[in-house]
């Protein structure tokens, strides 16, 4: 099993913008989601983006007049990001998501964790950790937002476990879940059709299996306020505003 630096690097990096859409779905996507969480209302300042991935929620922060700081350890993601960025204030950063206060000269306004990266963490610890980091380095009135798969509720079971996730003429992509106590094996497949051959690549990584109810108290225990908590079709949003 990779770890989930090497599985990006070795798979997902090249197709991840693809396999979520292509950029200008993804990017409308998040526009409207961010929308819908109330970012019109909040104020700005320095967001951090945490597993910004090639941009989905640093451009639409970055446009929305935030000065963005963007982390992520996948090189090939942040280069996208770089050129979908040019002219906004965007500070692309390779880093760990854990080592964000190192870019900050002042609190937050906002930090962002979306895109399912908060599952990739170790533990429910480090969960814990970068909560209590995060609200530690926010402004008063400045808000954490997370955003994650919901693993934990139920466990898919026989074909079920076997997810189609997006598919063209000549590239495929799906993958089949392991699911353990307190993480899920997420086993990604590719094809890729060159001329009259077909080739597969595929690799395994893990995946936390949190729930809205765990990671919510962690925020309540880090001294935020919980603004919003919902799930729908399996997706978790929560936000947690700094009294």
């Amino acid at each position: 099993m990779s770890s989930v630096q090497s599985h990006y690097a070795q798979l997902l990096g090249p197709v991840y913008t693809w396999m979520a859409g292509g950029w200008d779905a993804a990017l409308a996507r998040n526009r409207v989601l961010l929308d819908s969480l109330g970012l019109a209302a909040w104020p700005r300042g320095v967001a951090v983006d945490l597993g910004c991935g090639s941009g989905f929620q640093s451009i639409p922060l970055a446009e929305a007049g935030f000065d963005v700081v963007a982390l992520d350890l996948n090189e090939m993601l942040l280069a996208e990001l770089r050129g979908y960025a040019a002219g906004l204030p965007v500070q692309v950063v390779q880093d760990d998501l854990l080592n964000f206060t190192a870019q900050l000269r002042d609190e937050a306004a906002l930090i962002v964790c979306m895109g399912d990266t908060l599952t990739h963490l170790s533990s429910l610890d480090a969960v814990a950790t970068l909560v209590r980091t995060a609200a530690a380095h926010l402004q008063r009135g400045g808000r954490l937002v997370l955003g994650f798969r919901d693993l934990a509720s139920q466990e898919l079971t026989g074909p079920a476990r076997f997810i189609p996730v997006r598919s063209e003429a000549d590239q495929i992509f799906s993958c089949f879940l392991d699911y353990q106590a307190d993480y899920v094996e997420v086993n990604d497949l590719l094809y890729r059709r060159e001329g009259e051959r077909w080739h597969f690549s595929s690799s395994a990584y893990r995946k936390l299996r949190l729930s809205a109810a765990s990671v919510g108290a962690l925020l309540t225990a880090a001294g935020l306020a919980l603004e919003l908590t919902a799930t729908e079709q399996g997706a978790v949003r929560i936000v947690g505003l700094k009294p």
